[in-house]
This record gives C-alpha cells, sequence and structure tokens, in this order.
C-alpha cells in the first residue's frame, strides 16, 4: 500500500484555499504515514497575480512548526514545486538552496515566461509541434537544473488548449523523452507519478504508462507517488490505481525525501 503522498498543495499556493491542519488530518485518517507539501513558487511569468507570489519565510516556519507539532503521527515534509524556465536559473537556483527543504519538484508550467495554462503558446503549433516545443524546454531545464529531486507531471503539456492538444504517444517524440529520462537518471534525479491526470479527465497519469516504462528500462529508480491535490478531499485520490500500475511495470519500490536525499520503500 502507498503510505505516503509526495504532491500537495495548500494555502499558501495561489490555487489552493486548503488549511494545512485540514491536510495534516485528512492524511492521518488516511493512514498515511508521511506527506510533502509542495506549495508553489514561480518566478518571471507574465500575468502572474499577487496571490502566487509565495512567502517561503511564512512558508518555511509554518511547515517546520507544524513537522514537530505532529512528530510521531505523521512525517510533513517540507516541499517546493519550483517552476523552472532555462533563462530564469540563476535566480531561481538561489531559492532551493536558502531553505532547508526535503524535497523539491521541479515542473515546467510555462515557457518564456508564459504559462501553459493561458493557451496562448499553443496557437503557433498543432498538437505534435507543441508536445515538441514543451519535451524541449524539458531537456533544457533537466540539463540546467541541479537543485531538485524529481522532475513533476512530465507530459501534462497534453492538459491545456482543449481537446485539440490532449492524449500523448510516447513513440512520437521517443528520442526526445529518452534524452531527458537519461540525463534525469545519470543525474540521481527521478519523476513523480502525477495521478491528477485521472482527475482531469485525461484518464491517464502523468507521465503516461509507456514512459514510465521507459523509465524502469533507462534504469531508472527513483519515483515518487503525488495526487497533486489542492483540496483535501483530493488528497491519496486514484492511489489504488497507481499502485496497480506500478505492479504491472514490476516496480516494488518508491521513494521517500529527507534533507534532499533519497531512501527507498518496499511497496
Amino acid at each position: 500500500m502507498i503510505k505516503s503522498d509526495y504532491h500537495i498543495h495548500s494555502e499558501f499556493s495561489g490555487d489552493s484555499k486548503e488549511k494545512l491542519e485540514n491536510i495534516i488530518k485528512k492524511s492521518m485518517e488516511l493512514g498515511l504515514e508521511e506527506i510533502a507539501i509542495t506549495d508553489h513558487y514561480e518566478y518571471g511569468i507574465d500575468r502572474l497575480e499577487p496571490e502566487w507570489d509565495l512567502d517561503l519565510d511564512k512558508y518555511t516556519q509554518r511547515i517546520l512548526e507544524l513537522k514537530d507539532k505532529y512528530k510521531g503521527k505523521i512525517d510533513i515534509k517540507l516541499g517546493l514545486e519550483l517552476g523552472v524556465q532555462p533563462h530564469r536559473r540563476d535566480y531561481i537556483d538561489t531559492v532551493g538552496k536558502k531553505y532547508p527543504f526535503d524535497f523539491i519538484i521541479a515542473s515546467s508550467h510555462c515557457i518564456n515566461d508564459i504559462d501553459l495554462y493561458w493557451g496562448i503558446l499553443q496557437k503557433n503549433f498543432d498538437k505534435l509541434g507543441m508536445q515538441e516545443f514543451y519535451f524541449k524546454t524539458v531537456l533544457e531545464n533537466v540539463k540546467t537544473y541541479n537543485n531538485f529531486s524529481v522532475y513533476g507531471h512530465l507530459d501534462f503539456v497534453t492538459r491545456y488548449a482543449g481537446e485539440k492538444f490532449k492524449g500523448i504517444n510516447y513513440f512520437d517524440h521517443s528520442d526526445l523523452i529518452d534524452e531527458i529520462l537519461k540525463t534525469l537518471i545519470e543525474k540521481g534525479k527521478g519523476i513523480e507519478i502525477n495521478t491528477s491526470g485521472i482527475r482531469y479527465k485525461e484518464e491517464r497519469f502523468y507521465p503516461c504508462e509507456d514512459i514510465l516504462k521507459r523509465y524502469k528500462e533507462l534504469g531508472g529508480e527513483i519515483l515518487t507517488i503525488g495526487s497533486d491535490s489542492h483540496i483535501k478531499e483530493h488528497i491519496t485520490m486514484d492511489f489504488d490505481k497507481a499502485e496497480a500500475l506500478l505492479e504491472k511495470l514490476g516496480i516494488k519500490y518508491i521513494t521517500s525525501f529527507d534533507k534532499m536525499k533519497p531512501t527507498f520503500k518496499k511497496l
């Protein structure tokens, strides 16, 4: 049984209002042994609204207070979902090193300071062209950054801009995706299985099964499971399906992090 959720958003994220205490109590009700609070930190994005300005001092202090308060009941990890872009490295790299994080998800939410959510970038491409553009940027990020634990929702480029852009075939971009995976493995970094793709009606995880299979074939071992929840009701959502997929792929371990160091836990 999966007893950890490594992608949870709280009231500190621009897209969540869920109180941290509610998240922790719900997680304990679900029988979880550890959770990573991974609120968004974004920098240099066009049209970024004030609620997305994460106060890292207050955030860190609050997580560490709760970590101590619930010690022995549930292990709370100080995490972050760090929005990365190649040209923002000089500033973004300082953020991860300034605070005592246990776990950092690097995510490509934006390209050239434009959020994928807006659908603006997609207007310049057909589906395959947009995916190639996205994966080239992910590869550049993977090569540029070192201070992260796993790369988040590796192929979620399909999520935005409507039905025209939904669906992905690993084999359409296999050379590019393989280079991303090999670079992650060489750097000792992992990927997450993000279960929110089912919740968002894509009927799959991020990344898709073929990418997960290829990651394992290439020797990848570092895997975390995250719900990407923004309300407490979504914590561990579809983890039963994730566990079934892990069994199907012959994956017997998932990863925990403490002070950015990975350890492996048998399923």
